[in-house]
């Protein structure tokens, strides 16, 4: 078989092998590059009720969610208020050099009964400086419905919807992203396997359950994979 003829024979299979090859390079660029994840955040970000807490909190859930690869910055203080996440942990989020964040710090500042005038200017800080030092996508968790918990009691629940309008409208002013727990995290009561012996924070299953909706917000907000 003269020279020509080999080419000839052989010139469709090098097409093939330098399609795969391409469609390989494709695959490799298109993938999402991992992100450093910054969670801003109270007990619940620590894990308090679950029972692996370092591993099952629901920021823990979250980063394994992200691109492989993806870390998290999980600087939840239990106990912590608003007022002292942006003395004690806004400064590490920011050195960070984050891609997304999460703030959920709400609970705390209602239950205390801290006035709703310095709440939302305390939230107006802590947004405004993420936004205007960092370059990532922030989610903003609001007050869920307390009434659902066991330890409801605990609670003067009237003026929830009015926390959740000033978280609204403060997510709205900085471009952030409302994760709305009021909305969205009603199937509490159908489940009260979701919430810990403590009646109060998430059991393991109940964080899995707020990662998922973290999750979902973050899938729209960075493009990442439904």
């Amino acid at each position: 078989m003269n020279r020509r003829r080999r080419l000839l024979l052989a010139l469709p299979s090098l097409l093939l092998l330098g399609t795969a090859c391409r469609g390989d390079a494709s695959t490799v660029q298109s993938a999402p590059r991992p992100l450093t994840y910054v969670a801003i955040g109270a007990s619940d970000s620590a894990g308090v009720g679950a029972n692996v807490p370092d591993q099952e909190s629901w920021p823990a859930v979250l980063v394994r969610k992200l691109p492989v690869g993806s870390r998290l910055v999980n600087l939840g203080v239990s106990g912590s208020l608003l007022h002292q996440a942006i003395d004690q942990q806004l400064p590490v989020a920011l050195d960070s050099d984050p891609d997304l964040v999460t703030v959920w710090l709400a609970v705390n500042d209602y239950a205390a009964r801290v006035p709703l005038e310095r709440y939302a200017a305390d939230l107006d800080t802590l947004l405004g400086q993420l936004r205007a030092k960092s370059g990532a996508a922030v989610l903003v968790g609001n007050v869920p419905d307390l009434s659902a918990l066991p330890s409801a009691s605990r609670f003067d629940l009237r003026d929830v919807d009015r926390w959740n309008v000033a978280i609204a409208e403060a997510a709205q002013r900085h471009g952030v992203t409302l994760v709305d727990l009021r909305a969205t995290w009603r199937e509490v009561t159908e489940h009260p396997e979701y919430i810990s012996s403590d009646g109060f924070h998430p059991s393991t299953i109940g964080y899995q359950k707020l990662a998922d909706l973290f999750y979902t917000s973050a899938v729209s907000t960075l493009g990442l994979p439904a």
